[in-house]
């Protein structure tokens, strides 16, 4: 059988960080680089939440990452030459 999992193609001094694929609310306005009120406001509502526990919600880390291309891609612009330094 051919084992194709990560870790055993990693040499064995490689550090391996794994990010979570949920991550809790309280985390997730960091992790888009906003405050908790915008993140309210204009990221929540276009997520599932997933329940954790009995109190807790999280949120897909892949539905963040998602959510952050299409506002990239809606409100994103490059540095014009005048701009930079």
């Amino acid at each position: 059988m051919l084992n194709t999992s990560i870790s055993s193609q990693l040499p064995s001094n490689t550090a391996t960080m794994l990010l979570p694929r949920f991550i809790r609310f309280r985390d997730c306005p960091h992790y888009l680089g906003m405050d908790k009120n915008r993140f309210n406001r204009e990221v929540r509502p276009y997520l599932i939440h997933i329940p954790i526990g009995t109190q807790g919600i999280a949120f897909d880390r892949l539905d963040l990452d998602e959510w952050a291309c299409q506002y990239k891609a809606r409100n994103g612009h490059r540095i014009s030459n005048r701009e930079e330094g």
